[in-house]
């Protein structure tokens, strides 16, 4: 959608005014879009169940691709301090919010959440390193 919107724009650029090329551009993109709805109509597209993806997911293959992938974080999670680690996994595992964390580890909010950012830029600086010298 958004290359044909760029490509007539390059083909009628010349008879659209300057002060009206963001309404003209938005109104193409649109009808790009439901363009694309209408075909989707006429030739629709079959849907998985959601048994056919559950099987899916429990090919062996993808198991041990998964149980990989958690030991490189898990490995990765052990590098970094004990304060990073419990920040990481209570905002992203357990899926606290900043204030149910600041409550429990006693830390003012603000002062967590640069706790959070600092351990989420280390692990994501440590792990890229894991798989790069894999």
């Amino acid at each position: 959608m958004v290359q044909d919107t760029c490509y007539k724009f390059l083909l009628h650029k010349n008879g659209i005014q300057s002060d009206k090329a963001m309404s003209w551009l938005y109104r193409v993109a649109t009808n790009q879009f439901y363009d694309l709805k209408r075909k989707e109509k006429r030739h629709p597209t079959t849907e998985y169940d959601e048994f056919q993806l559950t099987s899916l997911i429990n090919i062996p293959e993808f198991q041990v691709l998964k149980k990989e992938k958690l030991k490189d974080i898990r490995d990765t999670l052990d590098t970094l301090s004990i304060l990073h680690q419990e920040v990481l996994i209570l905002k992203y595992e357990l899926g606290l919010s900043y204030k149910e964390i600041s409550a429990l580890m006693n830390k003012n909010e603000n002062t967590l959440k640069t706790h959070v950012r600092r351990a989420r830029e280390e692990f994501t600086v440590r792990f890229k390193e894991d798989i790069y010298y894999e």
